[in-house]
This record gives C-alpha cells, structure tokens and sequence, in this order.
C-alpha cells in the first residue's frame, strides 16, 4: 500500500479537488435564487431552509467535482498533471471516500429542507425533483452511459445543471418559476454552456487521446471560441430581458446593475478571438459572479428606488 493511501490528505489539496472557490459561488447562487424569489415574509424556517440547501449544493457540486477528476484522471494526467489526483497528492480510495461524504451530506440537507417547506406549507415538490434531476445528470455525465465522452451533449448538460442551481434557491423557498429568477437561470446555463466549450478548447489535447466528441474536434477550435461567444451573447440577451420586459418591477434604467456583467461579457470576443482561453475561462466565470451581485444588490435597494 502507497504512502498516499495511508496519510490524510492536505487541507489545501482537498480545496483544490472539489474546487472550494466554485462552492461558493454555488452557495451565493442559492441565496441569490431564495433572495430574488421570496414571495413571503422571510421566518426561521426558511432562512433555515436556505442555509441547509446551501450546504446542500456545495456539497453535491464537491461531490460531483471529485467525481469527475476521479474518471478523468488519465486526460488530467496530460492536460492537469499539477491536480490533486494526478499528482498523488489525493488517492483515488480517499477521493471515493470523499464523494460518499458530501452525497450523503448533501441528500440529508435536502431532505430536511423538504420536510421543512411541507411543515410549513410550502411547495416541496420542486425542491425533491430539481436535487434527483440534477444527481441523475451528474450521474449519467460521469458514470452510464458517459453523456461527457459526447462534450457538445456535455456542455449543454452542465450549463443547464447551473441554471438549475438559481431555480433551486427560488424552490428552497417555496417558489421555483418566477420571470426573473427563470432569467437568471438562463443566463447562468448560457455563460456555463460558453465556459464548458472554452475549458474543452483548452483540454483539447487530453480529449482527442481519449476519444471525445467535443465540439472543438469536431467543428474545429475556432469555430468552437465563435460558438462559446455565441452563447455568451445570449447570456447578455437573459441579463437584459427581466428589465425590456418590466418583470418582478423591474425598470430599464435599473440594468446600470448589470453594466460590468455585460461589459465583460461583450468584450470576450479579444481573448476568445486571439486564443487566450484561460483569460475567457476566467473572465466568464467573473461575469456569473458579477451577475449574481447585480441581481441580489438590486433586489436590496428594490423596494427604496421603486
């Protein structure tokens, strides 16, 4: 038995291999969802809710991250051989040890959070549904029949899999399908579709080794950043929409909150055209962040500017 299976795991290498910086972009947008979509009086039960779905998605996304270095270890071997798992800094045996903690960790929280919206008559339905839709994706993505071997299908599977995350904040409070929240959804799933393309540009040579069909091997790097900025597109036209279309009270003037999210968004089209993928990469998921904050600011100040 190697070393690496005997001695616990560093703090830091752990970190890295769920992504602790994701996580919490993760918890920040079920808060967002919660926040934007309350249709009742805020009470214990549900800024308890709120907290254990939290705690929830952060750990269904650990799980999921370390799932995913656990089957992509060979491609990570060539194109991420400074990660935890490629690295031995992490065992395999410790990473599945992991993955049963957080999934059992994450299915307890939702659990209670749906006991607690029944208590108090709220919908819970959608709350079940969204956690078990998402585990099967994530499910089929890693494990059968291996939606990610097909990267075009994968894409869409994992930005739609971050829209949901907004809904489900909105379904921890009771309320899953309002204007502005499905908005936000939306532009979350087109910004995660663009990454997804970009981080499978940059993974390019891992993939082709081990067979996938994503869409840089077949429609070709370039026609692949078009794509990725095709979608980022579309993610400005969701930003955009809740306010043309006055939802959830929202005035045109009001986009200002969401002036750095589409000016970052809009000016991808440098990096993506000159090839510079890791500054797309991150400049995408600081345009979901900055998003996120436009919405929960402006849900703030809502009712003192209207």
């Amino acid at each position: 038995m190697g070393s690496s299976d005997v001695l616990a795991p560093d703090l830091k290498s752990i970190l890295s291999l769920i992504r602790f910086r994701n996580l919490v972009i993760g918890s920040a947008t079920v808060l967002t969802g919660s926040y934007v979509t309350i249709q009742v009086p805020w009470n214990n039960d549900l800024i308890l809710n709120v907290i254990l779905q939290m705690i929830s998605v952060s750990c269904f996304m650990a799980a999921g991250n370390i799932l995913n270095d656990i089957m992509d270890i060979e491609i990570d071997r060539i194109s991420h051989p400074l990660r935890s798992l490629p690295s031995k800094k992490v065992s395999i045996k410790q990473a599945w040890y992991l993955v049963i903690i957080f999934s059992i960790i994450s299915i307890l929280s939702a659990s209670y959070g749906v006991y607690i919206l029944n208590k108090i008559g709220l919908e819970w339905i959608p709350l079940a549904i969204i956690w078990i839709v998402s585990f099967t994706l994530m499910i089929s993505y890693e494990i059968g029949p291996k939606t990610k071997k097909y990267g075009y299908l994968g894409n869409l599977i994992i930005g739609g899999m971050l829209g949901l995350v907004i809904i489900y904040g909105g379904a921890s409070v009771g309320k899953y399908n309002y204007s502005v929240t499905l908005c936000i959804a939306l532009m979350a799933t087109f910004i995660g579709i663009s990454r997804e393309i970009i981080k499978d540009v940059h993974d390019l040579e891992g993939d082709l080794k081990w067979g996938r069909r994503t869409f840089p091997i077949l429609i070709g790097v370039h026609n692949s950043r078009k794509l990725a900025y095709i979608f980022a597109l579309l993610g400005v036209i969701s930003i955009m929409l809740p306010f043309i279309m006055n939802w959830g009270n929202l005035e045109y003037w009001m986009i200002m909150f969401q002036g750095p999210t589409m000016y970052v968004l809009l000016c991808l089209n440098g990096p993506m055209s000159t090839g510079n993928d890791k500054k797309a990469i991150k400049s995408l998921l600081i345009s979901m962040v900055l998003g996120l904050i436009g919405f929960f600011l402006l849900n703030i100040l809502l009712p003192y500017i209207n």
